[in-house]
């Protein structure tokens, strides 16, 4: 698993500085545009984790390393675990970064008044801590549903499922509160909780805790059937 890591981790180099610049450059911008600093952290949480899971699968497929993973003393298990870990890595260097962006942007605006005024008005520690927890949900997700059928199908074929999947899930959040037959009501009094929590600190990072920990048990459930599904595979 070790070795697994550490393959990934030297290959996504050369691509993290790249795409961490152009990535860091169009979010300040567009949260300049926008007047927001709070969406800096989850955008290249997000988007970080997601492009180079992409860029480092169609790397190995283009130069057919899976093939040659297998005659390694790797188990395809070793290979899985491997890969979730070197992606969650990338995941939390994200997320720092964009903390990182967050407090640079922050630190600038201090010395334009007009920016001031209108990006960092409200800035707060509550709203830096959830900025910060839901892109690990938001990706643990994405990568949730995307790498089990990478695992199955390999990256060609499975990269013509994957925007159905995600479409299916945004018709099923939009049409969510329509299905006839389901009493939403059970759920108001958690969600009426949820957001009194967030009137605190203590609560707010409880709340940023419950994130990480569902979609942290929704990774690794995620990586246990990426593994049935990997054993499968024939190449």
């Amino acid at each position: 698993m070790k070795a697994m890591i550490l393959s990934d981790l030297l290959t996504i180099r050369k691509y993290f500085k790249s795409q961490a610049l152009l990535y860091m450059v169009v979010v300040v911008a567009i949260s300049l545009f926008i007047e927001n600093i709070y969406m800096i952290a989850p955008f290249l949480g997000v988007m970080m984790p997601f492009s180079l899971a992409f860029t480092l699968l169609a790397y190995d497929e283009r130069n057919n390393w899976e093939q040659f993973r297998l005659v390694l003393p790797l188990s395809r298990k070793n290979i899985i675990a491997g890969r979730y870990a070197s992606l969650a890595i990338v995941m939390v260097a994200g997320i720092v970064l964009g903390l990182v962006a967050t407090g640079i942007v922050y630190a600038v605006a201090h010395f334009v008044p007009n920016i001031a005024d209108a990006l960092i008005a409200d800035f707060d520690a509550q709203g830096l801590i959830l900025s910060a927890a839901a892109p690990v949900g938001i990706i643990f997700i994405m990568l949730s549903i995307t790498l089990p059928l990478i695992a199955r199908f390999g990256m060609t074929k499975a990269i013509r499922y994957v925007p159905v999947f995600f479409l299916v899930i945004v018709m099923l959040v939009f049409t969510s509160g329509s299905i006839p037959g389901v009493d939403y009501s059970v759920f108001l009094p958690a969600l009426n909780s949820l957001v009194a929590m967030l009137e605190s600190l203590q609560g707010t990072l409880a709340v940023a805790g419950i994130v990480i920990a569902a979609g942290a048990i929704i990774y690794i459930l995620s990586g246990m059937l990426s593994v049935k599904l990997y054993e499968k595979r024939e190449f």
